[in-house]
C-alpha cells in the first residue's frame, strides 16, 4: 500500500509540474485544507494551491512579498506512511513546483508541542533559502483523514514564536 501512495504522490508532483487543472487555487485550496484540519490562517497568509489525488491532500499558503510559507500534507490512514515518508513526499512535491521549495533545515532540535490536543514531537531548525537565513518548523499530527504534517518556514528575522504558538493552537 505504501508503494501505491508513493506512486500517487509522484503523480501529484507530475501534475503540479504540468500545471494540470487538478490543482486548486484560492478558495478551493482553502477547501482542500479543511479536509486535513480546521485552523485559523495566520494574518497576511493566502492560499496558493491545494490538491487531492488518491486521498493524499496537499495545500500551500504564503505571505506575499515575503519568504513565509506553510504547507500541509495528509496521507490516507491506509497508507501507513511514517513521518519521514510524509515529509519527503511533501519536499518532493514542493521541489517539483515552481517557487515553493522547502528549505532543508540544519541544527535541528526536537521540541514538544500540542496540536489538536495531541502531544507530538516537532522539529525546528535553521537553513538558508534565497540567500537569507530561514527558520523551519515541522509538526506531525493526526489529520481528519490520516497522518498529516505541517511545514512552516519564514525568514529568521521574521520568526515570531508567539504567532507560531497561536497558529498551532488554532488547529482543531
Amino acid at each position: 500500500m505504501k508503494r501505491i501512495v508513493l506512486v500517487g504522490l509522484l503523480l501529484v508532483v507530475a501534475l503540479t509540474a504540468a500545471g494540470c487543472g487538478m490543482i486548486a487555487t484560492g478558495e478551493s485550496a482553502a477547501e482542500k485544507a479543511a479536509q486535513i484540519a480546521e485552523f485559523d490562517v495566520p494574518e497576511g497568509f493566502a492560499p496558493d494551491f491545494g490538491m487531492d489525488v488518491g486521498g493524499t491532500v496537499m495545500v500551500g499558503y504564503s505571505q506575499p512579498n515575503t519568504s513565509s510559507h506553510f504547507f500541509l500534507i495528509q496521507a490516507p490512514e491506509s497508507a501507513g506512511m511514517s513521518r519521514e515518508q510524509l515529509e519527503q513526499a511533501l519536499r518532493d512535491g514542493l521541489a517539483a513546483g515552481a517557487g515553493n521549495e522547502a528549505v532543508e533545515a540544519t541544527e535541528v532540535e526536537e521540541i514538544p508541542v500540542t496540536i489538536r490536543g495531541e502531544e507530538v514531537t516537532a522539529t525546528v531548525g535553521s537553513g538558508s533559502g534565497s540567500g537569507s537565513a530561514v527558520r523551519v518548523l515541522t509538526v506531525p499530527f493526526t489529520g481528519d483523514g490520516g497522518p498529516a504534517l505541517l511545514l512552516y518556514q519564514t525568514a529568521e528575522a521574521d520568526w515570531d514564536q508567539a504567532a507560531v504558538d497561536a497558529f498551532l493552537a488554532s488547529f482543531r
